[in-house]
């Protein structure tokens, strides 16, 4: 287990992150989300050892970050970073070795992951002549190439086609049923939504929002409603305690507001005025809930209790 405990860690007069704890379990992947300058990165940095924190510790299995050899954890920062001269094979073997690969099994996984991405016959070319997107590719090998037990990812997906970001997911889901630690950073809400366990929201340096989605979308939702009929549904005008949100001749999405009412009273009377051919309880999406939050800005703590 990965433990995060307290961080806090300020910047002159700035405070980055603020009493931040959390948990991620073997085989979860775990979303760490907020608007920019939220935390994320700092939190990021502390977690590769980059920064060391004001007050706080990250433990590994009960050891100090301290302690741990840098190949248990693997980076792709959101800034790429590539040696634009170097040819792609030796790069990877170079930063397998610097992982402590061999320089032969460095040079063979190299190869296997170029195979998957689809870049085994870029092997000879310089960084330089690869596009932006074969080059996030690179970047993500790099994270992974030296097979770490934490991942940390910031922004992976940014930069791809729909392809490629279907194929660096697979990458993901294996390690994940391997038990990886994937920490996840992104703005991509429908992948989060995809792809997380855990979510955790950070706003001004502080935890605004912790859980499941499973959990955070329940705890979120405002009793609200889709229909669909095969006529048109003007009618649903007329019954109390029911807020029309969005309206079209024969859909329309509606909330319950009414404190004295119950649903099933409210399906009852639309079903009697109405031939219902579509009719589904609408959950928040996260991106929903994500910018109701962030606005609101409160800082205040919203975690699982």
């Amino acid at each position: 287990m990965l433990e995060v405990l307290n961080l806090s860690k300020s910047f002159d007069n700035t405070q980055a992150l603020d009493d931040v704890s959390f948990k991620v379990l073997p085989g979860d992947v775990f979303a760490l989300l907020g608007p920019n300058g939220a935390g994320k990165t700092t939190t990021m940095r502390l977690l590769m050892h980059i920064l060391k924190p004001d007050e706080g510790e990250i433990l590994y299995k009960k050891e100090p970050r301290s302690k741990l050899k840098r190949n248990l954890f693997g980076y792709l920062p959101e800034e790429r970073g590539l040696y634009q001269r170097a040819k792609v094979l030796d790069l990877l073997a170079y930063v397998g070795v610097l992982n402590r690969l061999s320089h032969h099994r460095a040079e063979i996984e190299a190869i296997r992951y170029l195979d998957k991405l689809g870049l085994v016959d870029y092997t000879q070319k310089k960084v330089g002549e690869l596009s932006k997107g074969m080059q996030q590719k690179i970047q993500f090998i790099i994270a992974m190439l030296h097979d770490p037990d934490i991942l940390i990812l910031d922004e992976p997906f940014a930069g791809l086609d729909p392809v490629n970001q279907m194929v660096l997911r697979d990458i993901v889901y294996e390690n994940k049923k391997e038990g990886k630690i994937i920490i996840l950073s992104t703005h991509q809400m429908s992948e989060v939504e995809i792809m997380a366990d855990h979510i955790l929201l950070l706003n001004q340096g502080r935890t605004i929002l912790e859980g499941t989605l499973e959990e955070i979308k329940s705890r979120f939702k405002e009793n609200a409603f889709y229909l669909e009929s095969e006529d048109n549904i003007a009618a649903i005008r007329d019954i109390k305690d029911i807020k029309i949100i969005e309206e079209h001749n024969q859909s329309c999405k509606f909330a319950i507001n009414g404190k004295d009412i119950t649903k099933d009273k409210v399906i009852q009377t639309i079903f009697q005025k109405i031939p219902v051919k579509k009719f589904i309880e609408v959950e928040p999406s996260l991106n929903e809930i994500f910018i109701k939050l962030v606005q609101n800005g409160t800082g205040k703590s919203s975690k699982k209790s």
